[in-house]
């Protein structure tokens, strides 16, 4: 009896090894389990937003002569685009100033995909004297002309952007333009050396225009808002010991970057 046992238990010990039980690894999967899925290499990718962060070191600035109606040579700082067809901003000192006081601001714009032209305004800069303000704003639409013949330049997505009286130039010039599709007035006035841009205000019709004053600055600010009166799209940026012109730039941390986000709404990303 002893043997037959032994016998038995060896018998069942190697149909063990001859069949061993399932493992959990064996087991298929359920219905309600999800396969995975290589991805379809013919189908359509659709391309992500375009960044609205700075893009690539754009290149250094260059001299440009505007040829202004009465023959003229005007001097002008030229700051070429990273894209093609680029947005196009025209920059216009304060009296006194010069080509140089947009440097920075120039540079910002030809980093978020514009091309940008500084002017020097006759009398000033590297422009020939003598001052003549009667000339001026000639003298203006002599440069956007200038600006928009170039062959990167997008002649649909322009702006004026203007300083003190340079601010009343550009606001003559880019309510008389029909192609200026917006236009920047820092520390504009009623009347400044005889350039009174109020009478051109309404030729903007729903055109965007900004108009920036600090309350320090106080003949500018007041006219700020009279001239908001005259323009059915215009907008006020109202600021706080921030002085005059182009001084705003640099003594208010936040305004290069919102006066940017401006232009970018209203002149780079518009849809034609």
């Amino acid at each position: 009896m002893k043997n037959f046992l032994l016998l038995t238990t060896v018998l069942l010990a190697s149909c063990s090894q001859i069949f061993p039980a399932p493992t959990a690894t064996n087991v298929p999967p359920t219905e309600s389990a999800s396969p995975t899925i290589s991805p379809d290499p013919t189908a359509t990718r659709i391309a992500p937003p375009a960044s609205q962060s700075p893009l690539s070191t754009p290149s250094n600035p260059n001299t440009l002569t505007i040829t202004a109606s009465d023959g003229a040579q005007l001097a002008a700082m030229y700051y070429p685009s990273i894209v093609t067809p680029a947005p196009a901003v025209l920059l216009l000192h304060q009296n006194g100033g010069s080509k140089a006081d947009w440097d920075s601001f120039a540079k910002g714009l030809q980093k978020m995909g514009y091309a940008a032209l500084a002017l020097d305004l006759r009398g000033h800069g590297a422009s020939p004297r003598p001052i003549d303000w009667t000339k001026g704003p000639d003298d203006v639409r002599s440069a956007y002309n200038a600006m928009i013949k170039r062959p990167e330049v997008d002649s649909l997505r322009t702006a004026i952007v203007g300083a003190s009286v340079g601010s009343n130039l550009a606001l003559m010039v880019g309510a008389s333009e029909p192609k200026v599709s917006a236009v920047i007035a820092l520390s504009p006035g009623l009347d400044y050396l005889g350039v009174n841009p109020t009478s051109s205000m309404r030729n903007f019709a729903n055109r965007p225009v900004l108009l920036v004053a600090s309350q320090d600055d106080k003949y500018a600010y007041d006219s700020v808002k009279s001239l908001a009166q005259l323009a059915i799209a215009a907008e006020q940026k109202l600021l706080t010991n921030a002085g005059h012109g182009t001084e705003m730039l640099t003594r208010d941390a936040t305004l290069t970057q919102s006066l940017i986000e401006w232009l970018n709404k209203y002149v780079r990303d518009l849809k034609s």
